[in-house]
């Protein structure tokens, strides 16, 4: 009896090990026709594309402001540039606040089409593009025959103009009538040459100084507009008074005290600065020619002149 109940308990535990491994094998080849089933493969790559399209959305809401440990940086380190030390944490937490309502503003105004037809962002985002297009690239070094060649087209630039130093009297339109204002100083001028002295003959107070000393016509010419006045003052008599000469004020009578004529210097004595000017020249040139290229890009069709696109 007891081989027979032996018998009985192997024959089982056999079977169950049997059942188990044909469990198995069926799980085995279950699995493996799931991973060919084309079902399968359109679910997983319906969640896969679900799953990316959320990381996507999450980065590219516009209800969604991010900020990345990239922009707290940047805050961070704007902030010490400008204050010398970093910001605190209170002081990071208001940069960051004022991040965000920047942020928020920006993307609302864009919304609203606020940045469409707007002169000031157009000219903006002009002189953006005009820097990176711009050729930044050092142009070669000139020759010294390249240099007095650039020199010799350029004198104007380097010629020191004429200084005059020079005394006015000033006799004021407001009020009044131009030929009777005129009249004054004609009259005042025939007192001067008899020997009158200038603050004895009725002159009017001017806005600013009654004489300088050493100017250049171009600074005449922002105070005194270019006026006759202006143009005297590289033509007037010396030491004695003359005029009436107009000028945007009223009328003056002018008293040339010194004149000393311009002069244009030798190559030697300013090469340095003609080499700065050659080669921002050429530096402008290259830019220039790069914006060029850029324009090439484009029709332009002038529909004002009747063209048709």
């Amino acid at each position: 009896m007891a081989c027979i109940g032996r018998g009985v308990k192997v024959g089982l535990s056999v079977r169950t090990r049997f059942a188990e491994a044909l469990r198995s094998s069926i799980s085995i080849v279950a699995l493996a026709r799931l991973v060919r089933d084309p079902l399968v493969h359109f679910l997983v790559a319906g969640l896969l594309i679900f799953f990316a399209s959320q990381a996507w959305h999450d980065v590219h809401d516009q209800r969604v402001i991010l900020v990345t440990p990239e922009r707290a940086a940047e805050l961070s380190t704007k902030y010490r540039l400008q204050f010398g030390t970093a910001p605190s944490e209170a002081q990071m937490t208001q940069l960051i606040d004022a991040y965000v309502l920047q942020e928020a503003l920006y993307r609302e105004g864009k919304a609203m089409g606020l940045d469409r037809d707007d002169e000031i962002i157009r000219r903006r985002l002009a002189q953006k593009v005009t820097f990176l297009q711009q050729d930044r690239s050092l142009p070669p070094q000139p020759s010294t025959d390249e240099l007095e060649a650039w020199y010799g087209t350029h004198l104007k630039d380097y010629a020191t103009p004429v200084r005059i130093t020079y005394s006015h009297l000033y006799f004021s339109t407001d009020g009044v009538e131009d030929a009777a204002a005129r009249a004054r100083a004609a009259k005042a001028l025939v007192a001067l040459t008899s020997g009158g002295m200038p603050d004895g003959v009725g002159a009017d107070d001017f806005p600013y100084q009654n004489g300088f000393a050493a100017q250049t016509p171009t600074q005449a010419g922002r105070l005194f507009g270019d006026t006759d006045f202006t143009h005297q003052l590289e033509t007037a008599p010396l030491a004695t008074w003359s005029g009436p000469y107009r000028s945007g004020y009223g009328w003056h009578l002018l008293k040339v005290e010194a004149r000393v004529p311009g002069a244009t210097p030798a190559f030697a004595e300013v090469q340095d600065r003609v080499r700065e000017d050659y080669l921002h020249g050429a530096q402008a040139k290259a830019n220039g020619q790069a914006l060029e290229r850029l324009k090439a890009r484009y029709r332009v069709v002038r529909q004002d002149l009747g063209g048709q696109p």
